[in-house]
C-alpha cells in the first residue's frame, strides 16, 4: 500500500468544531473509499446525537453497484472529543471494540460542506449538506487533500439520484 502513516505528517484537522451544526444528512461527493463503500451509489451518513451515549450515531446508507441496487445500511458510532464543542480529532467506531482516527480536515463556515481524512491516506470522505457540492468548493478541497499528500486520483465522485429541487443562493 505504499507509505505508513507513521512516514507522513500528521494530517492538519480544524481546531474546534460546533458538534450539533454537524448533525444531519450528509452527502458523500467524493471518496477514496473503504472496502465497503467500493460500487456505493447513493451514498449518505445521518448524523444524530445521542445523548445518553455522549456520542453521534451515523447511519450510513447507499445502494450497492447502482443507483437502483440494494439498499444498504452501515451504522456507526463517532466519538466527539467534547459537546457542544470538539476538535477535528474524533474517533468512529464501526464495530465495537474497534475506534478508528475520525480526523475533520475541513468544515465550511456553514457547516454545509466538509473533508474528512485517514491518517495513511488511504480514505478520504468529501462530503456536503446537499447532493450537489459547489465545484469550486470540491476543488478547493481536493487541492487540500493533494496538499496534505493524498493521491487524489484515487477520489472517485458516487453518483446520486437525487438532485437538489432548487438552485442554492448561498
Amino acid at each position: 500500500m505504499g507509505g505508513t502513516s507513521s512516514k507522513l505528517p500528521p494530517l492538519r484537522t480544524v481546531k474546534e468544531l460546533d458538534v450539533p451544526k454537524l448533525l444531519g444528512q450528509w452527502y458523500v461527493i467524493g471518496v477514496i473509499p473503504t472496502y465497503f463503500e467500493k460500487g456505493a451509489h447513493n451514498p449518505v451518513e445521518k448524523y444524530t446525537w445521542d445523548e445518553k451515549g455522549k456520542k453521534i450515531d451515523v447511519e450510513f446508507t447507499f445502494n450497492a453497484n447502482s443507483l437502483t441496487g440494494k439498499k444498504k445500511s452501515i451504522p456507526q458510532k463517532l466519538y466527539p472529543t467534547g459537546y457542544p464543542k470538539s476538535t477535528g480529532e474524533m474517533t468512529v467506531s464501526p464495530m465495537w471494540p474497534i475506534k478508528l482516527p475520525y480526523l475533520m480536515m475541513e468544515v465550511s463556515e456553514d457547516y454545509r460542506n466538509c473533508m474528512v481524512g485517514y491518517p495513511s491516506r488511504a480514505y478520504l470522505w468529501i462530503m456536503s449538506k446537499s447532493p450537489n457540492m459547489d465545484k469550486k468548493v470540491y476543488d478547493e478541497y481536493v487541492k487540500i487533500a493533494a496538499d496534505q499528500e493524498y493521491d487524489v486520483k484515487k477520489i472517485v465522485k458516487p453518483l446520486h439520484n437525487e438532485l437538489e429541487s432548487k438552485t442554492s443562493s448561498q
